[in-house]
């Protein structure tokens, strides 16, 4: 690959979940250090909130993979690009960009497909992206919820806490931002129905600041008795009811030793890295034995094939990278 020539840049943040699977894409798929730009985003500061961020992904999320597109890619001509805003479509891309035919690469690695190559692969590819995507298991959730007052008491004294407090101040001055931006356009005065996108983002960050205010005023104890009991009683469910019924349909899909067989397909990529989290934040290392500290947290019996999975992804060189 020539120096001259734009490059893929990938906004992500080395703590979140999702941004780990096209980070694990990257490196199975043989992409060189040199063929992309890693930008990171600290999504615990809510730098994803930032204007200048949405203008990029409107929906504040990481990752987001912004690419040149293949047309203006020349020496020559002035470089367009587009946004991959979700994981999902991200890591379908990259494992479409890159094949054992490609000649504009610095690498010599081995590009595997990822993709499952039969309608029926791809139909459980596809199951099993959805079941660890569900809200109902979201690792986002897990970081900030609490099961009794006295986790609670422990995590608004810690980084989660100090996360929300974080997010709440980057919510109040990027909306403040995003106000005068909007009153300044020139297109705010007219008459044309519809909001124009900077009305669009003082929406969207009015919505967001919302959102953050209802855990922050738990995290803080200005949300009521009720409010918190009623949080206590959500975050109790997502271990022991969502999570073990998403393992347990999980197994039932799984061919071993991977999840379509012997070879690894996109679908590992989102699993493992869901799984790795929610081990993390059960209490459990990277590590064999981990996944017993999942079980002790949910009540719930790992199945032998969940557990062979994650046995054969904690030896593999892109998970020891993450």
């Amino acid at each position: 690959m020539s120096a001259e020539l734009p490059k893929a840049i990938l906004y992500s943040y080395d703590h979140s979940v999702w941004s780990t699977v096209p980070r694990l894409c990257l490196y199975e798929k043989g992409y060189g250090d040199d063929e992309y730009v890693v930008k990171h985003v600290d999504i615990s500061k809510g730098e994803n909130f930032a204007p200048s961020y949405l203008k990029i992904n409107m929906h504040g999320t990481v990752p987001t993979l912004v690419v040149p597109m293949l047309e203006t890619t020349g020496a020559e001509v002035a470089s367009r690009y587009r946004s991959l805003r979700d994981t999902i479509s991200i890591c379908e891309f990259l494992d479409q960009a890159r094949s054992p035919h490609t000649h504009n690469t610095t690498s010599d690695r081995p590009a595997p497909v990822l993709s499952p190559a039969t309608i029926e692969g791809k139909s459980v590819s596809d199951s099993l992206i959805a079941l660890c995507h569900l809200p109902s298991v979201d690792p986002n959730f897990l970081v900030i919820a609490c099961q009794s007052p006295e986790e609670l008491r422990t995590k608004a004294a810690g980084s989660q806490g100090a996360m929300l407090s974080a997010r709440h101040d980057a919510l109040q001055t990027y909306l403040k931002e995003a106000k005068q931006i909007a009153a300044d356009s020139p297109l705010s005065s007219s008459k044309d129905k519809g909001l124009t996108y900077e009305q669009k983002t003082v929406v969207f960050l009015e919505e967001k600041a919302t959102a953050n205010e209802v855990v922050w005023e738990i995290y803080n104890g200005k949300a009521g008795e009720e409010r918190e009991k009623a949080f206590f009683v959500a975050s109790k469910k997502v271990w022991t009811h969502g999570i073990p019924d998403v393992l347990r349909k999980m197994e039932s899909y799984i061919r071993g030793p991977y999840l379509l067989g012997d070879q690894v397909c996109l679908a590992d990529l989102h699993v493992i890295a869901w799984l790795s989290r929610i081990i993390e934040l059960s209490g459990g290392t990277k590590t064999a034995s981990g996944i017993e500290a999942l079980e002790s947290l949910t009540g719930h019996k790992v199945g032998p094939k969940m557990k062979a999975f994650w046995a054969l992804w904690i030896e593999r060189p892109s998970f020891k990278s993450m």
